[in-house]
């Protein structure tokens, strides 16, 4: 069965094979979709988290063999280059490659097996997940805009961030806000919330928002941009609305190390 392999540092993936259609979500460069069915230059895929819609073929390799990679890169975006120092693509946080050691720099494969170059001071490792960490990865995007199926420091969509935070350390969470709500088994109050828990919120009934507390009734999380905000009253960043839309939160205990 032939495989999907995405071969540029963010691709976009639609509701139905045409690029006027609602982008779902996104993918990375690096990653082997299985091939779910195909239509003209469009493959509708399925990615590691279970999610589907449609790629333009342009933006990746189809092939039977799995694209292996063995590193992959948490850094907010660099620039692989060739060897004369040009570039040739760009790896935004999340992407994953081949790569091997070679002197101060990595070697790296890419999907279409073009070769190129990354200094090896540049590369930035999956972290070991803790709440301290998760929540400095969180902030380490403050600012960037929020952009709907977004999963890339081009931009996020709310659960696209939290998704990708995780994903630094490893831990793999589902795609949508209220499949995120379902995946930790343990409920806790706003009072017991400590840092790198996550909050959520609901509109009429069901769970459409997500942000990962700073401790107390503070957050930060991707609306409009990624941001921090409170659910406190007496905060400069206090929002109403997020209070008033407020439902349950989670500990993320069972994931990290403290």
């Amino acid at each position: 069965m032939p495989n999907f392999i995405i071969n540029v540092a963010v691709m976009n993936l639609y509701k139905e094979p045409t690029f006027r259609s609602e982008v779902v979500t996104q993918g990375l460069l690096g990653e082997s979709c299985s091939i779910l069915e195909q239509s003209d230059n469009w493959t509708k895929i399925k990615q590691w988290d279970g999610y589907e819609g449609w790629a333009n073929n342009f933006y990746g390799i189809i092939q039977d063999e799995i694209y292996t990679t063995t590193h992959s890169f948490f850094g907010h975006s660099c620039e692989i280059v060739n060897s004369v120092g040009k570039g040739i693509r760009t790896m935004n946080f999340g992407s994953k490659v081949k790569a091997e050691q070679a002197n101060a720099n990595y070697s790296i494969t890419l999907p279409d097996g073009h070769v190129g170059y990354l200094e090896s001071n540049l590369y930035v490792d999956a972290m070991t997940p803790s709440r301290d960490s998760i929540v400095n990865v969180a902030q380490s995007f403050l600012g960037i805009p929020y952009r709907w199926g977004g999963k890339s420091t081009l931009g996020f969509d709310c659960s696209g961030f939290v998704q990708s935070v995780f994903k630094a350390h490893d831990i793999s969470l589902p795609r949508d806000s209220h499949e995120q709500a379902d995946h930790f088994v343990n409920d806790i109050n706003l009072d017991e919330v400590t840092p790198g828990d996550l909050l959520f919120f609901a509109e009429q009934s069901k769970i459409s928002h997500v942000a990962i507390s700073l401790g107390d009734a503070n957050l930060v999380n991707a609306r409009g941009w990624v941001r921090d905000e409170s659910l406190e009253p007496s905060s400069s960043v206090f929002s109403q609305k997020l209070k008033d839309l407020f439902v349950k939160a989670v500990s993320i205990d069972e994931v990290v190390k403290n």
